[in-house]
């Protein structure tokens, strides 16, 4: 088979739900490498919330962020902030609602609140730390990403509000906050293109909705038996689900591994 170039969702796809790396994925990823594939990461994470997963699959080169910051071998080869003034903007709408926000840095996050229970939920949901407080870190400083938390019943309030902005939800109680024009479909093709590969030599795995572009773009999309429905209902593959070795058995069925 031609050398691909293959994109692992983190969350639900790498690691199960109780932020593990099952064995056959590692098996999966080394035998990947082995037979001259390209392995990446996009993840909404950042950087510095997934060092781990690097450790153990020896991956350096990801979109993280919802593609706001794309590196290749450890270095970073794009770099996409928010808009200041959309963040304002949003910073003021969340304050009117009662709403805490989290910010991403390029190495840095942090709240704009001292204590609130959902932060404390949604992000321990990731094995994360509470942040440090700063509430006015993006009036002086680049974020990639920003997180707003409040259920499903308020989504109204801010979809559709903000003509630079969009919104992912990730959990219950938090949704992730990026610019419109980028997702990890748009850090997928810096990196393609950075490479050398076509689109159509991409293969993606994932399982939620902020996988959604990368699954319909690329060459092959793989939602993983987990996924949420309307990744399902865009892919071009689904295999099992994490916990049942759904990542090693998709690269056998799609014939980039042997047994």
């Amino acid at each position: 088979m031609d050398k691909k170039l293959i994109f692992f969702d983190i969350d639900g796809t790498i690691y199960d739900e109780n932020k593990e790396i099952p064995e056959s994925t590692i098996t999966a990823i080394t035998k990947l490498k082995e037979k001259g594939h390209i392995v990446a990461i996009a993840t909404g994470r950042a950087p510095y919330m997934f060092k781990e997963v690097i450790k153990e699959t020896g991956i350096e080169t990801f979109v993280s962020l919802n593609g706001q910051i794309v590196v290749y071998n450890g270095e970073i080869i794009g770099k996409h902030p928010l808009n200041k003034e959309e963040l304002s903007n949003i910073v003021d709408k969340a304050h009117e609602n009662n709403h805490p926000l989290v910010f991403f840095g390029e190495t840095t996050v942090y709240a704009n609140v001292e204590s609130h229970n959902d932060i404390s939920e949604s992000l321990g949901s990731l094995k994360m730390d509470y942040p440090e407080y700063h509430n006015t870190y993006y009036l002086d400083h680049p974020v990639y990403q920003a997180l707003i938390f409040h259920g499903d019943d308020e989504d109204d309030k801010y979809d559709n509000q903000f003509n630079s902005l969009k919104f992912y939800r990730w959990h219950l109680l938090s949704r992730d906050v990026v610019p419109n024009d980028r997702s990890k479909a748009e850090g997928i093709k810096e990196l393609s293109e950075k490479l050398g590969f076509s689109l159509s030599e991409v293969i993606a795995f994932g399982d939620g909705p902020n996988d959604i572009e990368m699954i319909s773009e690329v060459g092959c999309g793989v939602a993983m038996g987990n996924a949420v429905d309307a990744l399902k209902t865009v892919c071009d593959y689904e295999t099992t689900s994490v916990d049942e070795d759904g990542i090693y058995n998709a690269c056998i069925e799609l014939g980039l591994i042997e047994e």
